[in-house]
């Protein structure tokens, strides 16, 4: 197998029609968003610089056009589709989600056509949860008052459309939802019952329940309650965060070809000190789960076995300085930086320790949000390294469709398609490496042509411009038995996204 490319080079990038002045390389930022859950409610952005410092984006914080809450709500209810490039953040008290479409450059805010869209359902005590399909097609928002899923279609513009059969029936309060990195299954945390909801994602955004769901997750005490939960990269394993409990607590479980869970031995897992640990998310690299401990102010960071066993890293829990009530986290694409958001209206900002999973705070953190409700939840931008779709017109005469994701820790999601309909010629691969460089990447990998035939590729796509055309789309490929191909051309629609290394 081949090595990837270290760098991008001028001598390179001109036989795959990039020939770019030095000043068009720019990296793709990274911003966080926070739902301030206010009344009337607000998002607050703000751009992630050296060091994981935070410095709010101009005009933030931002009108979603319904009212918070103000009081409790779920820990996820602000989420992103990088491939849209849009924020969701959901309403408590008007029972919508508004939507806003990111300008990738500054990290503004625009609404999308026809936002806030109504759920069809009720949050009450728990909120609106919100989660995206990896495609972006579908977003899922758990209603707790109402005990059930709304289920949307996601237009061009970011605009939401019920689908057929929304909302889908669950049978208790939802608390947080996801999606699994493969985008097969939706898992809703049920806290009145400890337990887990799972659900197949039809072709068309459907639900439909898996058999033998819901699925307990074993809590110890008499209050112990499920909140929220993540999956592994490879879609096959399942950390459930179980709240109430006088210690931190997580559940896991294994996740069948069907979706059915399973406890692996020794779950749950329970840690002290810690309290009341609600949420809990894994890192990009899945090597660390973080629980972040409601009553008690700390993140207890966790060492990930292959098999989903969990250890206390050394020095955990880590002290949420200066902040009350650490609720909904997020990492940035890296896993270098983890952000908390608290009940007081602050985000704390932590680096991420790559060898031993440790936290050390950001300079300056917590940093304040000017938000006045009870902050829950925050997301960031861009969640994946590199990824994009759409579609080209090639140097060779013929129009390409690609979709690609590259993620150097969760290969699991990563993939090459490649395709010219008017021409029969087409590739789809898994990815081996890449090198991000500005708003280029270099993207190496194998796979097989339309009629089976072996291959290795090599494709170069430049990203993040504002305008369409000025982003491109270059492949080539070399069979088994030595036949070349190449094509090279700007996007006619889709996307690119390239976030530097």
């Amino acid at each position: 197998m081949k090595r990837p490319l270290k760098c991008v080079t001028a001598a390179l990038l001109v036989p795959f029609g990039f020939a770019l002045p030095a000043a068009s390389v720019h990296a793709q930022s990274t911003f966080l968003y926070t739902n301030n859950n206010e009344s009337p409610n607000t998002v607050s952005a703000f751009s992630v610089g050296l060091g994981g410092t935070l410095t709010m984006v101009p005009g933030s914080p931002f009108l979603t056009g319904g009212e918070g809450s103000g009081l409790y709500s779920a820990s996820n209810t602000a989420t992103v589709t990088v491939r849209k490039k849009i924020l969701y953040v959901s309403n408590t008290g008007t029972n919508n989600i508004s939507g806003f479409s990111i300008n990738t450059t500054t990290g503004a805010l625009t609404p999308v056509p026809g936002s806030p869209f109504a759920t069809g359902g009720s949050g009450s005590f728990f909120g609106i949860s919100l989660a995206v399909t990896p495609d972006g097609k579908s977003v899922y928002a758990g209603n707790a008052g109402s005990g059930d899923i709304s289920a949307f279609s996601v237009g061009s513009n970011g605009a939401l459309t019920p689908i057929a059969g929304s909302p889908f029936f669950v049978g208790d309060a939802p608390d947080g939802i996801k999606v699994s990195p493969n985008g097969k299954f939706l898992g809703v945390a049920l806290p009145f019952s400890d337990s887990v909801a799972m659900f197949r994602i039809g072709s068309n955004g459907a639900l439909a329940s898996v058999p033998g769901s819901p699925f307990p997750q074993g809590g110890t005490g008499g209050a112990d309650a499920a909140s929220y939960m993540d999956m592994s990269c490879k879609s096959n394993l399942l950390f459930a965060a179980i709240s109430n409990s006088t210690e931190t607590e997580v559940g896991v479980s294994t996740i069948a070809s069907s979706g059915a869970l399973t406890p692996i031995a020794g779950s749950p897992f329970a840690f002290v000190p810690g309290v009341n640990s609600g949420v809990g998310i894994l890192s990009p690299t899945n090597q660390w789960l973080f629980v972040s401990n409601q009553d008690s102010n700390t993140i207890t960071s966790l060492d990930v076995g292959a098999n989903g066993d969990l250890a206390q890293v050394s020095g955990s829990p880590f002290l949420d300085s200066g902040a009350f009530e650490p609720n909904g986290m997020a990492t940035n694409a890296e896993g270098t930086l983890l952000y908390v958001a608290n009940g007081d209206n602050t985000v704390t900002g932590f680096s991420i320790n790559s060898s031993n999973g440790s936290l050390s705070p950001v300079a300056g953190s917590p940093f304040l949000t000017g938000g006045a409700g009870f902050l829950r939840s925050l997301t960031t931008f861009p969640a994946k390294r590199v990824e994009g779709e759409g579609d080209e017109n090639g140097d060779d005469g013929h129009k390409g469709h690609f979709r690609f994701e590259a993620e150097r820790e969760c290969k699991a999601s990563s993939g090459m398609d490649f395709e010219e309909s008017d021409g029969g010629k087409g590739m789809k691969g898994s990815v081996n490496g890449y090198t991000a460089v500005g708003n280029t990447a270099t993207i190496t990998g194998a796979g097989t042509l339309l009629d089976g035939t072996p291959v290795h590729y090599t494709a170069i796509v430049l990203g993040n411009a504002p305008v369409i055309g000025a982003n491109r789309f270059a492949i080539s490929w070399v069979t088994s038995t030595g036949s070349v191909f190449h094509t090279s051309g700007a996007l006619t629609d889709g996307y690119i996204v390239v976030h530097a290394q």
